[in-house]
């Protein structure tokens, strides 16, 4: 089976950007956005899916949170200096601190990756780089959807070598567009329940999740989705994990 994930994530490397036709794509520097292959390849237990990467961001001429280059892998749980400071990769930080905590499981008995590979700007940083006269990225944040429905073979690919006994998705985005549902749908399936689907004619098990940045807000909403998650903590634990609290 490591030959077989050895061959997905060789393919994966090679092809992603070809395949989702995003190949000239650059940092402001000319550090080529690279793919974010999984290397957390655990099998037979938990999936995390997650939206697309995250970026080191630098303090560049005083402009800070200006996007440079790539961190190591989905969810890197790596720290680096910013140029202003050390600083922990924030999705891998949220990743450990609400979820994988909580439902008291390890990273390395995890299959951790992003449905989108590769970084995508957000209007911000695209402003931070007209400031600094970098030359504007030509992916955005806005093309996730189209960029997310192209990327669904490398996933299924993913949950056949992973064959993982539950499979977390993490945000509406990622839910309506693994499970083929509506943006409502999407939010409704965010409760303490299983649901079930088939992916290449076998079935899995998938729990949906709120985003982490949604359960971070200091705001109601972010207060509901924190109770919300918290009860679907305690049937996973109960029911798929066999760890009552």
């Amino acid at each position: 089976m490591s030959q077989k994930i050895n061959t997905f994530q060789k393919k994966c490397w090679k092809n992603y950007k070809k395949d989702l036709g995003v190949e000239n794509y650059n940092y402001g520097l000319g550090n080529p956005v690279k793919v974010h292959v999984p290397v957390d390849t655990n099998i037979g237990n938990i999936m995390i899916v997650g939206a697309y990467p995250t970026a080191h961001f630098n303090t560049v001429n005083s402009i800070t949170n200006v996007p440079v280059a790539d961190h190591l892998y989905p969810f890197s749980d790596e720290r680096y200096f910013d140029g202003s400071s050390v600083r922990p990769v924030k999705s891998g930080e949220e990743l450990t601190e609400l979820y994988l905590k909580p439902l008291g499981i390890e990273r390395e008995n995890c299959w951790i990756t992003d449905l989108v590979k590769v970084f995508l700007f957000k209007p911000g940083h695209i402003d931070k780089y007209k400031a600094l006269g970098y030359p504007t990225p030509n992916v955005h944040r806005k093309d996730f959807m189209k960029l997310a429905k192209k990327s669904l073979t490398y996933l299924y690919d993913e949950i056949e070598l992973a064959n993982p006994k539950a499979i977390i998705l993490l945000g509406t985005e990622v839910i309506r567009t693994v499970l083929n549902v509506s943006d409502k749908k999407a939010k409704e399936l965010m409760k303490p329940e299983t649901v079930q689907k088939k992916i290449r004619g076998e079935d899995y098990t998938f729990f949906a999740l709120p985003h982490p940045g949604i359960v971070m807000r200091n705001s109601e909403a972010g207060k509901a989705y924190k109770k919300k998650l918290a009860a679907q903590f305690d049937y996973i634990r109960t029911n798929h994990l066999n760890q009552p609290m």
